[in-house]
């Protein structure tokens, strides 16, 4: 019972014919009792305006002498009303109880409205289905079953005929993690966790997330890199560098409809490694719609990690209606970031490493990173407050910077892309320890690195004191990263580099106008290659040249001779670009699809090489639909003559992504 609100419920007119009739109270005695109850009175007071009096007709004064007696007068005979429940009455306060016997009567003491409910459990079935297991009946409260499934729905039937539906996941301790053993043991044996939202730029992270900012630098002590850059174009490109050590083309073949494609399995994965030297390994994306390896390669034929939520969070696609992005009434960054809670509660004796990759927010409206604020706020607390921090390895990042809108479209916005957030944060014990890491880890926050050098970092995790040799990309963040790095020396395209000087360039300049008018060639014949957007594309032109740069090389850099042996050397005789040769970066929009581009663009004797990456600006929203499954990989270029039917009908698991309020 809520005994508070309890008091406020006794009516005045039935306790005093309770004290006359019951307990005998008559005379002056009783007229005492009617004036402390009867004809009160109250008002209700707002900024600016007060209600008139209203006659107060029930409830025992809280915080008297007599309103406790008063209230027990009242109700010492509920053990001979209430039938259908046991009372058990104290000296300050009344419990109800009851057995309860059935599942039934189990689910409606929580809910009154349900009846009752069935699980089932969530089976991935290859990589992009799932399927449900056989339905279970929930057992009553009093039966002690221990549900074993890392993913269940839940479908709850209720008194109104209706059903409801609800997911869950858990991590679940099987007998072969935690008897997992090492085949060797790492040099720097830390838990790693990884905790990356999309489209997160350093700068808007300062903007947006000023909070989860501050505590980083001010509370964990976070190493914050300025000079962190992406290597390519989108998530794949910086996940899988990170990843695998290996861009996403020196891999085998995964890419959709291209020459015998195969899954990413036999990718160079570090998770490989990490379990050899005994490493629990998990990995947690939000929306597998957009799936960093499924969206337009092939994907897992195998779960890559011992804990791997796609099926639970592919059905969670199926449920998710709240335009504020929940699942009934959890946020789904709480859901991502309570799974991480559980994991390290569980395994606190297991080494760790976990990535969790939170896309929903941020992905199409980069002004809604904030979203995930609180949720993550809370979550970093947690993990200091709960001495996890005392032995892991804490990365926040971003994938790249928003690379879409407005804001896209100004240079700041183009840097911003190339720049995404990138912190590390060592217990302080580590950095104590090893003072010469911590010195080249604080150098280095002001040098250009890649995500190359974060796969190769956690490579010098495992073989410290060795340094990891046979590395084709990267060095480690352990070691110093010399301060004439550059962007090729960094495993970074030419186009994505945001260390080169650009010098303006008018947009009506004749080299200008060729090479935007190859970069649309380009795009059209990108189209060409495939006989489904052959047919389906529209042919796109030059519409407006919006701004135009011409690369200006840093003299200073080309003419700097190394004097250590260990450094990259660059000879005295380096001369500037050939009188034949020079670089564009142009941003121009194209008709009919209104789409703004950013391309680079090589102009030597009189020929205009278009560069690979070629980066799309505005949003294209449903345009390619009619080849998005197919060809993902040419959606920017795209503009589809005719709304297709049923485009996305395939086995695949494509999300829908609702715009939060």
């Amino acid at each position: 019972m809520d005994m508070s609100k309890a008091f406020e419920k006794v009516h005045h007119k039935y306790l005093i014919s309770k004290l006359r009739n019951v307990y005998g109270i008559s005379g002056k005695l009783l007229r005492w009792f009617e004036s402390y109850l009867i004809n009160r009175k109250q008002r209700v007071t707002v900024p600016g305006a007060t209600s008139s009096a209203r006659p107060v007709l029930s409830g025992v004064p809280q915080g008297s002498i007599l309103g406790p007696i008063l209230f027990l007068l009242y109700a010492n005979d509920l053990p001979d009303t209430v039938k259908h429940s046991k009372i058990a009455s104290f000296a300050d306060d009344t419990k109800l109880f009851k057995n309860v016997d059935s599942t039934s009567d189990a689910i409606s003491l929580q809910n009154p409205t349900v009846i009752s409910a069935n699980y089932r459990r969530i089976v991935r079935q290859g990589n992009f289905k799932f399927i449900l297991g056989k339905s279970v009946p929930i057992p009553a409260m009093d039966t002690v079953k221990k549900i074993t499934d890392e993913f269940i729905e839940v479908e709850y039937f209720l008194k109104n005929k209706n059903r409801v539906k609800e997911i869950f996941l858990q991590p679940v301790p099987h007998e072969h993690l935690l008897k997992k053993s090492a085949q060797k043991q790492p040099g720097i044996p830390l838990n790693i966790l990884i905790i990356g939202v999309d489209s997160l730029s350093h700068s808007n992270t300062k903007r947006k997330l000023s909070k989860v900012y501050k505590y980083l630098k001010n509370e964990l002590r976070s190493i914050l890199f300025n000079g962190h850059s992406i290597v390519g174009d989108g998530t794949t490109e910086q996940l899988t560098a990170m990843l695998t050590g290996l861009g996403e083309l020196e891999q085998h073949e995964s890419r959709r409809h291209h020459k015998n494609p195969k899954p990413v399995d036999g990718w160079s994965w570090i998770y490989k490694q990490l379990k050899e030297t005994g490493y629990l390994t998990g990995y947690s994306g939000d929306c597998p719609g957009l799936g960093p390896w499924q969206y337009r390669l092939m994907g897992f034929k195998n779960p890559p990690t011992d804990f791997y939520t796609r099926p639970f969070y592919a059905m969670a696609a199926q449920l998710i209606k709240n335009p504020n992005i929940c699942l009934a009434s959890r946020t789904i960054s709480k859901v991502q970031f309570d799974y991480i809670r559980e994991v390290f509660d569980m395994f606190k004796n297991k080494l760790k490493f976990f990535f969790s990759f939170n896309v929903h927010y941020s992905h199409n409206a980069n002004s809604e990173a904030a979203k995930i604020e609180p949720d993550l706020l809370s979550l970093l607390k947690d993990l200091k407050q709960n001495n996890h921090l005392n032995n892991t390895l804490l990365i926040v990042m971003g994938d790249h910077g928003n690379r879409y809108g407005k804001a896209r479209t100004l240079m700041q916005g183009k840097l911003e892309e190339r720049l995404p957030l990138f912190s590390l944060t060592f217990p302080s014990w580590f950095l104590e320890k090893y003072p010469g890491i911590s010195k080249n880890l604080k150098i280095n926050t002001n040098r250009l690195t890649s995500w190359y050098d974060v796969y190769a970092t956690f490579r010098h995790m495992i073989s410290y004191p060795d340094v990891p040799t046979n590395l084709k990309h990267g060095q480690s963040l352990f070691t110093e990263v010399p301060s004439s790095r550059t962007c090729a020396e960094a495993s970074v395209e030419k186009h994505w580099c945001p260390c080169l000087e650009w010098a303006s360039i008018a947009p009506g300049h004749s080299h200008v106008n060729n090479s935007a008018l190859a970069a649309v060639e380009f795009m059209n014949n990108a189209n060409l290659e495939h006989q489904l957007s052959a047919n389906n594309c529209r042919k796109l032109t030059l519409k407006d040249i919006n701004y135009a740069l011409l690369e200006r090389p840093n003299d200073k850099l080309l003419s700097f001779k190394q004097t250590n042996d260990l450094l990259p050397a660059f000879s005295n005789k380096s001369r500037p670009h050939h009188k034949d040769f020079c670089r564009y970066q142009i941003q121009f929009t194209t008709s009919p699809n209104n789409g703004t581009y950013e391309a680079t663009v090589r102009y030597h004797k009189e020929w205009f090489i278009v560069s690979k990456g070629i980066s799309r600006v505005s949003k294209y929203g449903n345009q390619p639909e009619c080849i998005a499954r197919d060809l993902p990989h040419l959606r920017k270029f795209c503009m589809c003559k005719k709304k297709a039917v049923n485009a996305y009908a395939s086995e695949d698991i494509f999300l829908v992504l609702v715009k939060c309020s």
